[in-house]
C-alpha cells in the first residue's frame, strides 16, 4: 500500500519535515521505494525481508512438509529440508522411512559444507559462475572424503551438468558410503534458498535409485 507524506504524518504524530526527511533516508538506503508520478510511498521487498526471513523458514516448512512425509514413504529413505546460510548448508526438517533399519545421522539444526552436499550444489547451481567462485575463494575448503572435489574447475563442470538435469547427487563426498540427491527450491521472492535431497547408504543407492528419486524430487518444482 503507498502513502502520502501527510498520510504518514497524520499516522504517526511526526510533522511533515520529519516524516520527509525520514523517507527519504529509507529510500536511500533501499528500505522504501517512491513513486515519481504520484508522489507516494511504499515499503520495498529489502524492508519486508527483515520481519519475514524466519517467518518465512517458518511458512516453507509447513508448506513443505506434506510433500516431504509423502517423499520419504515413496522412496522408503531419508529426506530433509535444508536452508542456505553462506556457505553451510542447515537442516530445518527431516523425515525417516519405517521401512529401513539403518538410520541417517543428520539432524534437525546440523550445518554442513555447502560444497560438499547435493543440497548445496543444488543451490549453488542458481547462481552464477562468478557468484561461485568468490564463495569458493573466500572458503576454507576441507577434503571430506577422497571423492569431495576440491578444485574449482571440476566443481563448476558439476555444476554446469547440475543445471543441465536440474538435481544435485553428492557420491559420497560429503560422508563415505552415503549417497544423496537433491533439488533446489524457490522462496517467496524467486531465491533458490532452500533445498530438499533425498539420503541413504550407497548399497541402498545405485545409479537407477537416484534417478528415481530425482524423478520425484523434480515433481515438487511442477
Amino acid at each position: 500500500k503507498e502513502s502520502s507524506v501527510t498520510g504518514l504524518s497524520k499516522a504517526t504524530g511526526l510533522n511533515k519535515a520529519t516524516v520527509f526527511r525520514f523517507l527519504n533516508t529509507l529510500v536511500t538506503i533501499g528500505y522504501v521505494i517512491k513513486n515519481d508520478e504520484t508522489e507516494l510511498y511504499s515499503l520495498s521487498l529489502k524492508f519486508l525481508r527483515i520481519s519475514s526471513k524466519r517467518l518465512s523458514m517458518y511458512d516453507i516448512q509447513k508448506q513443505m512438509r506434506p510433500s516431504l512425509e509423502k517423499l520419504s514413504k515413496e522412496c522408503g529413505e531419508t529426506v530433509h529440508l535444508v536452508e542456505r546460510n553462506g556457505a553451510k548448508v542447515v537442516y530445518i526438517d527431516k523425515f525417516e522411512s519405517d521401512t529401513n533399519s539403518v538410520r541417517m545421522v543428520s539432524r534437525i539444526g546440523m550445518s554442513l559444507d555447502i560444497f560438499t552436499t547435493a543440497v548445496g550444489k543444488a543451490m549453488l547451481a542458481h547462481l552464477s559462475d562468478g557468484e561461485i567462485e568468490e564463495l569458493w575463494n573466500s572458503h576454507t575448503h576441507i577434503k571430506k572424503t577422497e571423492h569431495t572435489i576440491s578444485d574449482l574447475k571440476a566443481f563448476l563442470c558439476e555444476i554446469s551438468e547440475i543445471r543441465k538435469f536440474g538435481y544435485a547427487v553428492d557420491n559420497e563426498e560429503n560422508e563415505l558410503e552415503v549417497r544423496c540427491v537433491a533439488i533446489a527450491i524457490a522462496d517467496a521472492y524467486g531465491e533458490y534458498r532452500y533445498a530438499v535431497s533425498v539420503s541413504a547408504p550407497k548399497n541402498r543407492m545405485d545409479d537407477e535409485t537416484v534417478k528415481k528419486a530425482a524423478e520425484r524430487l523434480l515433481k515438487l518444482n511442477q
